[in-house]
């Protein structure tokens, strides 16, 4: 009996991946660099701190500390992302309303920051269907590792085959399948990512099989 849901949250609360990629090309503009950002691996649904190590790695002509890079990226990412004007993924808040009311428990496990997952929550009206929430303030390994996604078990206080996880990302759904979980691959946003290696795939919140299986 499936107790509990696990959401990550951009790509999945909320549709914003593009606004990831656009604001690192601010960012490395403002360097006075053009740089094919399309030589980077995927790194969607890992950490800033993460994905900026990864910059540095490939281009070295960036000669600034770590540090610096990741809170330049935070200062770019959130004249974007801490709009109010953004919107949440259709369907969404419906979602959480009638999973709440069933009485399930609704986690996040997001690479985000913790100020930015609760902005969005309390912009969306969702916040509180939320019960706990894991965020990269919380973790020392970025997805894929499975550490966010044992730690979000673990405050759930139910087992494994008691939860499933909401993910639109190949890392992100690489760390719950490393947790033990059961995913659910989102396809609802803009940018269609790889999800063939989670349980099931959705273009809509109300499509999930597991939860039409009698729970």
């Amino acid at each position: 009996m499936i107790k509990g849901i696990i959401f990550d949250c951009d790509g999945v609360l909320l549709d914003s991946e593009p606004l990831f990629t656009k604001a690192m090309d601010i960012m490395v503009e403002a360097y006075g660099l053009d740089l094919d950002l399309s030589l980077l691996p995927d790194a969607n649904g890992t950490t800033v701190e993460y994905f900026c190590r990864i910059v540095l790695d490939l281009f070295p002509q960036i000669d600034v500390p770590l540090e610096k890079l990741v809170r330049d990226y935070y200062y770019y990412s959130d004249l974007l992302l801490m709009s109010d004007d953004l919107k949440p993924m259709e369907g969404i808040r419906d979602f959480c309303k009638y999973q709440y009311e069933m009485g399930m428990q609704l986690s996040i496990a997001s690479s985000s920051p913790a100020y930015y997952v609760r902005h969005k929550l309390k912009l969306f009206q969702i916040d509180r269907y939320f019960d706990h929430i894991v965020t990269a303030d919380d973790i020392t390994h970025s997805k894929p590792h499975p550490e966010i996604y044992q730690k979000a078990v673990e405050r759930s206080g139910f087992s494994k085959n008691q939860l499933i996880v909401i993910e639109d990302a190949p890392n992100g759904i690489a760390s719950a399948k490393a947790a033990g979980l059961y995913v659910v691959g989102f396809k609802g946003a803009k940018i269609l990512q790889d999800t063939s290696q989670a349980d099931e795939e959705v273009y809509r919140f109300t499509d999930i099989q597991i939860l039409k299986k009698g729970n």
